[in-house]
């Protein structure tokens, strides 16, 4: 039987396959993302990552009108107990997304401190993530799988320099009654502003007060 990270991206694949074939309800989802995120054209240099998070967005966290929950947990409930991937599919339903500081890069391992929540994880990884360094803050979705705690699909990198502003919006926001979903979208929009305002220093976008993210 394949290990808890092969059975994880097979699981994946399946639930991406069965799915993304609804043209309707991926655009009308596309429409609510970009809604609380921000716009990404195909020639902006988030694209690639902009997508991948919001297609695992899409099946794996997005509750559609007319559902009490999220498109893989429907494929979940389907599933007999003895099946192995039901395990997975599980991992996937339960899996959290939050904003992350890399703390630590060992072989085989990354430690990371959730900045919203303040948990340490330690994530099973055996790819060699290139260009990560200590200090880096990206947006990363969770899942426990198999004994294990392993990355999903969602990888959005924000500067490094923004880290203090990152913590310090949050907080603010977090004060204010705002879920820890509005704290991630929010910071996302301003990670686009990002790509938008070159000839201002990044972690100005971030900063609380600063115009850009005024609507915090």
């Amino acid at each position: 039987m394949p290990g808890p990270a092969a059975l994880l991206d097979q699981v994946t694949e399946e639930l991406y396959a069965r799915h993304t074939g609804d043209v309707e309800a991926a655009s009308t989802a596309r429409r609510e993302y970009e809604e609380r995120r921000g716009k990404v054209h195909q020639d902006d240099e988030l694209w690639e990552a902009w997508s991948s998070a919001f297609i695992e967005w899409f099946v794996v966290e997005r509750v559609a009108a007319g559902h009490a929950v999220p498109l893989a947990a429907l494929s979940y409930r389907e599933l007999p107990a003895s099946d192995p991937r039901a395990e997975a599919m599980r991992a996937l339903v339960t899996s959290q997304r939050s904003l992350f500081e890399v703390r630590a890069l060992g072989k085989g391992a990354i430690q990371l401190l959730d900045l919203l929540g303040g948990a340490v994880f330690h994530v099973d990884e055996q790819r060699a993530l290139h260009g990560v360094e200590v200090g880096d803050v990206a947006e990363l979705r969770l899942i426990g799988v198999g004994g294990e705690v392993r990355f999903g699909r969602t990888f959005i990198y924000h500067p490094k320099a923004a880290r203090a502003a990152i913590v310090e919006r949050a907080r603010a926001m977090l004060a204010k009654g705002a879920t820890r979903r509005d704290v991630i979208d929010h910071v996302a929009q301003l990670r686009v502003q990002v790509t938008r305002y070159r000839h201002m220093p990044a972690a100005r976008v971030y900063e609380l007060g600063s115009r850009l993210g005024a609507s915090a």
